[in-house]
């Protein structure tokens, strides 16, 4: 059986999903209830090794890919506000707003409410990063889970190496 395509639902991937992440929060639990956390029920109707692999290339691997690329998706974006930030640029406004160029006799906050958005943007990339971090380590943590399960009731294999050939090839 071939890869299956990615199920990443595409309107998860923005930045506002990032900032807030309930949304991709509650789709990483859904996809591991649906298929890690119910793995040892389906793999009790898979009789052979080639059963095995197509049930993880068919409905495991659409899965993890999805989560990664979901979380990638996230740490890029963080990456590229903070590499904004550093630049001074802030992205609410989507221009390169300089210090220097604010007339402090029209508006004598313009610099602390600019320095205010900088800071304020690198909250969201902590914040951001932080997330990530957490739901990297609970996808090591499920894919581990979901090999010893595997391992078990199928046959021993690097299944990791395997999702990471499968992903290499889509």
């Amino acid at each position: 059986m071939a890869y299956t395509e990615s199920v990443t639902p595409k309107s998860l991937l923005t930045p506002e999903n990032c900032l807030s992440s309930s949304r991709i929060r509650a789709f990483l639990r859904l996809s591991r209830i649906a298929t890690d956390d119910t793995i040892r029920q389906h793999l009790n109707e898979v009789k052979s090794s080639k059963e095995c692999d197509n049930y993880f290339k068919s409905k495991i691997v659409p899965q993890w890919e999805a989560r990664a690329s979901i979380i990638q998706y996230c740490n890029d974006y963080s990456a590229h506000l903070r590499q904004e930030t550093t630049k001074g640029n802030t992205v609410v406004q989507s221009s390169k707003q300089n210090p220097e160029s604010f007339d402090l006799r029209v508006d004598p906050y313009a610099v602390k409410k600019y320095n205010q958005q900088l800071q304020g943007q690198y909250s969201q990339c902590d914040s951001i990063e932080n997330w990530v971090n957490n739901e990297r380590v609970v996808e090591d943590i499920i894919r581990e889970q979901t090999v010893d399960v595997l391992n078990d009731k199928c046959y021993f294999q690097d299944w990791i190496e395997e999702f990471k050939k499968l992903k290499n090839l889509a």
